[in-house]
């Protein structure tokens, strides 16, 4: 075991950071020959990523983890496909009520409360990283399919991009008392839904050239 963990969300990203490597088992560790660090599949998703890395801090005392995954950037925020950014808070996006005229309201207005912007909790981070532009995320369970709920999240919580586990590493690693710093490739605009537009393989290639390869 090492003292780095690199959580990677789906076996699908994985497969683009080492694909000589058959993808270990969902919430199992793996050590990378040569490397400083463990790396795991820890699940697509605010419930399964949760879980997963909370069981593997409960076994293993990491001194930090790195989440490292895709993203889509929502219009007009300065992003474009193949961007690698530095996630430094997130806010959970789509928890809330449905109105019956079609609009969302989110749980923080219901509760009356600002949105829990979950960050980072210290740590030291390698100054060969230290470069990557900075930017807000937002963590949903559905992604954005439509321009307008694209803009209408983005203006509503002032972010930059969106994902799918961002607030579960902020939240769990703050729980245990772990720094946890979160890289993002883009892969995509969120917008009108185009998965012929999504560059996956690209955003990986650089996500691996800008920060795994020099952790």
């Amino acid at each position: 075991m090492h003292s780095v963990l690199v959580a990677i969300p789906s076996e699908k990203e994985y497969s683009f950071l080492y694909p000589e490597c058959e993808a270990p088992k969902v919430g199992a560790p793996q050590v990378i020959d040569e490397k400083r660090y463990d790396v795991a599949v820890c699940g697509v998703g605010l419930l399964n990523f949760s879980v997963n890395l909370s069981a593997l801090l409960a076994r293993s005392r990491y001194e930090s983890v790195y989440l490292l995954g895709v993203c889509g950037a929502y219009p007009q925020r300065g992003l474009g496909v193949g961007d690698v950014v530095r996630v430094q808070s997130e806010i959970v996006g789509d928890m809330g009520v449905q109105e019956q005229d079609g609009s969302f309201t989110p749980w923080s207005s219901l509760s009356k409360s600002a949105p829990v912007r979950y960050g980072e909790n210290g740590g030291i981070l390698p100054e060969s990283l230290r470069d990557l532009p900075s930017v807000s995320g937002l963590t949903v369970n559905c992604c954005t399919g439509t321009s307008k709920l694209a803009f209408d999240r983005s203006a509503r919580f002032s972010v930059d991009i969106e994902s799918m586990e961002g607030a579960a590493l902020f939240a769990v690693c703050g729980r245990f008392g772990v720094p946890a710093f979160e890289f993002r490739a883009v892969s995509n605009i969120a917008t009108d839904r185009d998965p012929s537009a999504w560059r996956i393989p690209e955003a990986m290639a650089a996500l691996k050239r800008e920060v795994l390869d020099k952790l």
